[in-house]
């Protein structure tokens, strides 16, 4: 059992001085080149990548998105009309939110590009009216 393993702790030094390229005269070690040259191959325009410095990226990953989807619902046909009706007497108009069925009568109505202060009018609006009183939220899934 000792041989094995003493074995085995000299073929891991072996492999591991080759990939180091300490035996570079006796045997070639691996260029990082070559690992995947098809890889490298198949790259396209390589020199616009960009790598952004640390304090950039965790300042773009910190920024809340200007813009969100938002939604409200589910309503059956009738209540969604009804909804549409609130948000018009609400001031928005027809187009600016979009009907997203799905199920045999289940509606949520949308509003795929509302920013902060659009969104603050519409949690206004749901905070009036019983119709919308789940308020909007995030979208569970885009189309």
């Amino acid at each position: 059992m000792r041989t094995l393993l003493l074995l085995l702790l000299l073929a891991n030094g072996m492999v591991f001085a080759w990939a180091q390229g300490w035996l570079e005269p006796a045997l070639q070690a691996p260029s990082l080149a070559d690992r995947e040259p098809g890889r490298l191959a198949a790259q396209v325009h390589a020199e616009a990548v960009r790598v952004l410095p640390q304090a950039a990226g965790d300042a773009a990953a910190a920024r809340p998105a200007a813009l969100r989807c938002v939604e409200v619902g589910p309503f059956g046909l009738v209540d969604a009309a009804a909804a549409e009706a609130v948000l018009e007497a609400g001031g928005f108009a027809t187009g600016t939110w979009e009907r997203d069925l799905r199920g045999p009568a289940q509606v949520w109505l949308r509003m795929p590009r509302a920013d902060a202060a659009l969104r603050e009018r519409l949690n206004g609006l749901a905070a009036t009216s019983p119709l919308l009183a789940g308020g909007f939220r995030a979208c569970a899934a885009t189309p």
